[in-house]
């Protein structure tokens, strides 16, 4: 039995349609294209105008989540022959003006121990 024949799902069920965001799909963009998703994604970026402002201006940016998609981009980088610059450091760290501690009073107990 292929899967084909026993997954009928046509639309999203609310069960997983609810939680998510605003979510659209492109029937005539099909994802084996990755151009048509490229010409989409640089009309949403609107390449056309150059923004001399901001620390990316109007390069192309990449954002590692995880180890192994460091280790994915750092290899790619090195098969194109593309060098890039940091734009941020490793990990996700507080701001050192962030309060470590709880500015919410401890819980105190009464008498009785409660």
């Amino acid at each position: 039995m292929k899967a084909r024949e026993f997954i009928t799902e046509r639309e999203m069920t609310p069960k997983y349609s609810d939680p998510l965001p605003k979510s659209s799909m492109y029937p005539d963009m099909p994802s084996s294209s990755p151009y048509d998703t490229y010409r989409f994604g640089m009309g949403m970026a609107d390449h056309t105008k150059y923004h001399e402002n901001g620390p990316a201006k109007n390069k192309a940016v990449t954002v590692a989540y995880s180890r192994g998609e460091d280790e994915i981009i750092s290899a790619t980088e090195k098969k194109l022959g593309q060098k890039s610059e940091l734009l941020a450091n490793d990990g996700s760290n507080e701001q050192p003006g962030t309060n470590t501690q709880s500015p919410v009073a401890k819980k105190k107990t009464n008498r009785y121990g409660v």
